[in-house]
């Protein structure tokens, strides 16, 4: 029963990949900006039905533009459930431009791409781009963590990318996300893409399991005051204490 539901789900999830490259290349020159969105949202939304798991979404996802999610990382399918919740742009690390489709697919979307351990001189351009984009109206989502976890806690933030919502005076939503056990109370670490696992692997520990949940919890929103280092503390304290709260 186990080899059937993962063949099934990996050839749905193959169908959705396929299926967002021609939209992507046939479709998006046509669509307006909200017509993009929306057809991400779809999308994301079939990828996380594909792999078996539910979104359940906590709190009010933002209601307006030009701001910044701040969210842990755990998975690729976090960008998923952001997108299946609230579809906006990325920072990623440049790594995902490499990711076989998902990749493509993160590049037609305008993430924005940042070298590791470079901080703010070595991405420079790419803060101004994330700066513009706030300025602009879009929501921008920050995994500031830098890798993916467990999902057990909240590790270190690197603050360069703060600046750009201080410079744009957007607000931050501090933005946790939580792939639970059945039980709700511990993480599940099927879901967990951090290490050394593959990104096939962790697609076949997804798609394995019976069924999963994808939680995002929205909490209030912080404004920019003082400097990065204290704002991104705050957020932090405000996902690692949302993080305890749950288990």
């Amino acid at each position: 029963m186990t080899t059937i539901r993962l063949t099934f789900r990996l050839l749905g999830l193959a169908a959705c990949i396929l299926y967002g490259m021609a939209e992507m290349f046939f479709l998006f020159p046509f669509y307006s900006q909200a017509r993009k969105l929306r057809a991400i949202q779809i999308w994301s939304r079939r990828v996380l039905a594909s792999c078996g798991m539910t979104l359940k979404v906590y709190g009010t996802p933002p209601e307006r533009r030009g701001q910044m999610l701040i969210c842990n990382h755990i998975s690729w399918l976090d960008i998923m459930a952001v997108n299946a919740a609230f579809p906006n742009r990325f920072v990623a690390k440049d790594d995902v431009a490499k990711w076989p489709l998902v990749g493509y697919l993160a590049t037609q979307a305008q993430t924005v791409y940042v070298a590791r351990n470079k901080g703010t001189a070595g991405n420079s351009d790419k803060l101004r781009t994330v700066t513009d984009a706030l300025k602009n109206g879009d929501t921008v989502t920050l995994f500031p963590e830098g890798t993916s976890s467990e999902g057990r806690s909240i590790l270190p933030f690197k603050t360069s990318f703060f600046q750009a919502a201080f410079e744009a005076r957007v607000p931050f939503v501090p933005t946790l996300c939580r792939y639970p056990n059945p039980d709700g109370s511990s993480p599940n670490p099927a879901a967990a893409y951090y290490g050394d696992i593959s990104l096939w692997q962790s697609m076949k520990m997804i798609c394995s399991q019976k069924s999963s949940i994808a939680e995002l919890h929205f909490l209030e929103p912080v404004f920019p005051e003082g400097d990065r280092q204290q704002c991104a503390k705050q957020v932090h304290e405000l996902l690692a204490a949302k993080q305890r709260e749950l288990g």
